[in-house]
């Protein structure tokens, strides 16, 4: 299986880039997740309040959001998301740039006439 990338790495040094420059407009960001718990009193009188839950040190810990700022810390998580998606999609262009180093100095090297040692 070739597992060399079909475009130059002018191409994809581009690509990356522009993964770079949409990183900046992401804005806040945190991970974690927010959960919705509903609790029951005696009476049956129900309760509703959200929680960030995230692992820090190891462990997982929750914080209380409040009611006027579920919808922001809800946007801030899928900014996360988003931040690790783009994080990831950017080291793959890395490694195709990588990739793509040696095949393109060896046909530069063969268009000129002399030998580059594999």
């Amino acid at each position: 299986m070739n597992t060399t990338p079909r475009f130059s790495k002018s191409t994809l040094a581009k690509r990356r880039h522009a993964k770079l420059q949409s990183l900046a407009h992401l804005g806040p960001f945190v991970a974690g997740s927010l959960n919705k718990v509903e609790r029951k009193d005696q009476h049956g009188n129900v309760t509703v309040y959200h929680l960030l839950t995230f692992k820090q040190d190891g462990k997982t810990r929750s914080v209380h959001v409040p009611k006027d700022m579920v919808k922001e810390v809800g946007r801030w998580i899928r900014n996360y998301r988003a931040w690790k998606k783009r994080r990831a999609e950017i080291s793959e262009l890395s490694v195709s740039i990588i990739r793509r180093h040696v095949p393109e100095k060896r046909a530069a090297a063969a268009s000129k006439g002399s030998p580059v040692a594999p």
